[in-house]
């Protein structure tokens, strides 16, 4: 199966048909107890597992839903979870640096990335921000290009496809009640995208300031213009100089919002703000946890209403 994602916009009344056309309703097998323990390294393909693999897993996250990813510690805890687990969801492209010798600590050698049992749920992204050559001159950049990829939503199309199909070659005799799953979720994205692409049409083209480069795959996605971002370079502290640039910028192209995430210190972004009479707003990439995991389209909705009441962006009526 092909899940590459090539999709950059398409009539959306033919995405919802192809999708209601080749996703058929499959009746789903009575709910069975949970199985198989699933190690995710951020709340997103957690999420992801839940919806597809329902009772039939148990999920651990890594990255919390306030915390940086590129900043994840090994805990007792957290280790001894690792110990169990069955599989792997993970980024890939140098996101989690840090997972290699946690995955030792714990003794766990099978789930080591390039196994059958780590899953790279960015394989068949489209990547933003590959660079053309790398060195240390350009701070902690990303050789492979922007691991961010669970920012955008159309991205998780192909994402829920790797879960089903990790799910199904693990748990075999289940392989219709986690189809039906995919099925359901799969179909429910796609409305909510069409949704999403309608409503928020009013932020194509707005400008914004990010602290970190976390955000392009969701501003792409919707249209919204990245003009800089504070870091001078990929987690490289702020200096008084770029930020007296950013500054112009933004007053150039009329920059309204500047986004922080939860993790990252306030003082630049709240420097620039008062400079140009900007707002503020702390987003963070990851949805927040739950009961059964984080609800992905409640986080994809709450951060779109967010951004479009900053940017003063009136969302047209759901139809």
């Amino acid at each position: 199966m092909n899940n590459t994602l090539k999709i950059l916009s398409f009539p959306a009344a033919a995405l919802l048909a192809a999708v209601l056309a080749s996703s058929p309703a499959v009746a789903a097998e009575p709910a069975q107890e949970a199985t198989l323990e699933v190690l995710a390294t951020v709340p997103a393909y957690a999420a992801l597992a839940h919806e597809i693999g329902g009772p039939l897993v148990r999920v651990t996250t890594l990255c919390r839903s306030t915390q940086d990813i590129h900043g994840v510690t090994a805990t007792p805890s957290l280790v001894e979870r690792i110990r169990d687990a069955d599989l792997l969801l993970y980024t890939g492209l140098d996101a989690e640096m840090w997972l290699d010798p946690m995955l030792r600590a714990s003794g766990n050698l099978a789930l080591l990335p390039g196994g059958a049992r780590a899953v790279v749920m960015s394989d068949g992204v489209t990547l933003r921000e590959v660079p053309a050559q790398v060195d240390r001159s350009q701070g902690d950049v990303h050789a492979l290009g922007n691991p961010h990829v669970w920012t955008d939503p159309l991205a998780l199309r192909v994402m829920a496809a790797h879960v089903r199909d990790a799910l199904m070659a693990a748990l075999p005799g289940q392989a219709a009640e986690i189809e039906a799953r995919h099925a359901a979720f799969h179909r429910e994205l796609t409305a909510h995208l069409i949704s999403w692409l309608t409503r928020y049409a009013g932020l194509k083209g707005q400008p914004v300031v990010v602290h970190h480069r976390s955000w392009g795959y969701l501003l792409e996605r919707f249209g919204l213009r990245e003009v800089d971002a504070l870091e001078p370079k990929p987690r490289v502290t702020p200096t008084a100089s770029h930020l007296a640039e950013v500054v112009d910028e933004m007053r150039h192209d009329g920059v309204k919002v500047v986004i922080r995430e939860p993790w990252q210190a306030p003082d630049a972004a709240e420097f620039v703000a008062r400079e140009t009479g900007a707002r503020v707003v702390e987003l963070s990439t990851h949805p927040e946890p739950c009961e059964n995991g984080a609800d992905l389209l409640a986080h994809f909705e709450r951060t779109l209403g967010t951004l479009a009441q900053a940017l003063g962006v009136e969302p047209a009526p759901a139809r």
